[in-house]
């Protein structure tokens, strides 16, 4: 299911992991390759996992076609946003892009964040107090 909403996106997303995570399917069910003799069952998550691997589709796999996708979105709003001049150039967008059906990995996005940070504090462009929170 996609919501519009990035935020419910996020929970919903959430939701489905924990839940996969909760169910298990007993050996008995499942393929004498999929069998877990020490648990004696399988989350749904862990047989995704297994089904994944066993087709190829690893980690990296699944973000370079996230990262194609959001191109391809934000392709599609160049072309409805671009204003170009008579030669045919691009001069500007008439709006922002909007990123919001965009999906993002947070924890990347926030260990990228602090990796420019430190950046910033080591090249002396940035003290650490401009980075503390004041309450005043």
């Amino acid at each position: 299911m996609k919501f519009s909403n990035p935020e419910t996106q996020k929970i919903f997303d959430a939701l489905q992991k924990n839940t996969r995570e909760i169910i298990e399917i007993p050996n008995s069910w499942l393929p004498e390759s999929f069998h877990d003799n020490s648990r004696k069952c399988r989350t749904l998550q862990r047989l995704e996992e297994l089904c994944d691997k066993r087709d190829g589709l690893t980690e990296h796999v699944k973000k370079k076609k996230t990262k194609g996708n959001n191109v391809e979105l934000l392709r599609k709003q160049f072309e409805q946003k671009a204003i170009f001049a008579a030669d045919g150039s691009c001069i500007d967008l008439d709006s922002e892009f909007d990123y919001s059906q965009n999906k993002i990995d947070e924890w990347q996005l926030n260990r990228n964040l602090q990796a420019m940070a430190s950046s910033m504090i080591n090249a002396g462009l940035l003290d650490v107090e401009d980075l503390e929170i004041k309450n005043d």
